[in-house]
């Protein structure tokens, strides 16, 4: 028999803490994805909206690059954290 009086039921989970730059920052990261490859395929069909579609792919690149650099930034962090 176990004894369940002093345990959880549920594991206890803990949510880095998060921005809300940061999540507007994923938000924008996958709208500007779904931007980019729907404008690029409707001017490959149609040969129109190719500004949108460059466009569109300046933003997930610029996007994309800030979220990576705020993950590698919040694992070094964690790493020095826990080297102390």
């Amino acid at each position: 028999m176990t004894d369940t009086t002093t345990r959880t039921a549920r594991p206890v989970t803990e949510w880095p803490a998060r921005t809300s730059v940061r999540t507007y920052a994923e938000l924008l990261l996958g709208l500007s994805f779904t931007a980019a490859v729907a404008f690029g395929g409707y001017s490959a069909v149609t040969g129109h909206m190719a500004i949108a579609a460059q466009g569109a792919a300046i933003v997930f690149l610029v996007t994309l690059t800030c979220v990576l650099v705020s993950w590698f930034r919040q694992v070094e962090a964690e790493e020095s954290g826990s080297r102390d």
